[in-house]
């Protein structure tokens, strides 16, 4: 069994509501909505996809090309599928079912958000003679900031019981990191569009809120304190990032 959570949670946080997870859900959807009309109306890239590209162009160097392709390497399909697959048989072991269900879920959801997101809008990518690596299907969302974003950030939910308050800042922040330089590795590789990162981690962000509402609704009935931490956890540790 994974060892017990070091946080002691106050009573009252376990009659919170959802309601703030869904209120966040709806402003992620509307922006990635929003996004989604301007890429699709511009039939190309905007203004600002081609002035970001053509600077990050200009400034790539030996170094950086190879830590940007390490990092985009890890934050591929097989990557962050191997990831969630890994996270779903220790819990399964641990017999964490309500935990295993929200990695597996939210995981598979973005795969099928991905696809479905890539064949509807079918936006080309940047010209080849910018590409750094090969990718030969549709543009966007970005399947590497999209995946990500839901994988790691689920998998944040699920450790930030384990940790102390200050923990759990640093736990945010390292895997706010890391999200966003595996998107920024692939605008660096010159094979996605500024827009294609941005709509990954908004769509991200907002499919991984969605799964919380249910789940969080699920852990209240079952009256699993300990797995209720987690969201509390990471609420806690973003205030005290804004702070």
């Amino acid at each position: 069994m994974p060892p017990e959570s070091v946080t002691t949670p106050r009573s009252a946080s376990y009659r919170r509501s959802p309601l703030p997870i869904l209120v966040t859900a709806v402003a992620l959807a509307t922006t990635a909505i929003g996004l989604t009309i301007i890429v699709v109306q511009q039939g190309g890239p905007t203004g600002v996809d081609a002035t970001w590209l053509h600077w990050i162009v200009g400034h790539r160097n030996g170094t950086l090309t190879a830590v940007a392709v390490a990092v985009s390497d890890f934050g591929d399909t097989a990557s962050m599928a191997g990831i969630a697959i890994l996270t779903c048989a220790v819990l399964a072991w641990w017999r964490q079912w309500q935990n295993l269900l929200l990695v597996a879920g939210s995981s598979a959801g973005a795969a099928v958000l991905v696809i479905v997101g890539k064949q509807l809008v079918g936006r080309a990518r940047p010209p080849a003679v910018d590409h750094l690596v090969v990718e030969t299907n549709q543009s966007y969302p970005s399947g590497h900031s999209l995946g990500s974003a839901v994988v790691l950030g689920v998998l944040l939910v699920i450790v930030l019981p384990h940790l102390h308050r200050p923990a759990r800042l640093a736990a945010v922040s390292a895997v706010s990191c890391v999200v966003v330089a595996i998107g920024l590795s692939r605008l660096y590789l010159g094979v996605h569009w500024p827009t294609d990162i941005a709509a990954g981690w908004v769509f991200g962000g907002c499919w991984l809120r969605v799964c919380l509402v249910p789940y969080h609704t699920l852990i209240r009935r079952s009256g699993d304190r300990h797995s209720q931490t987690a969201q509390h956890a990471l609420a806690d540790a973003q205030a005290g990032a804004q702070s």
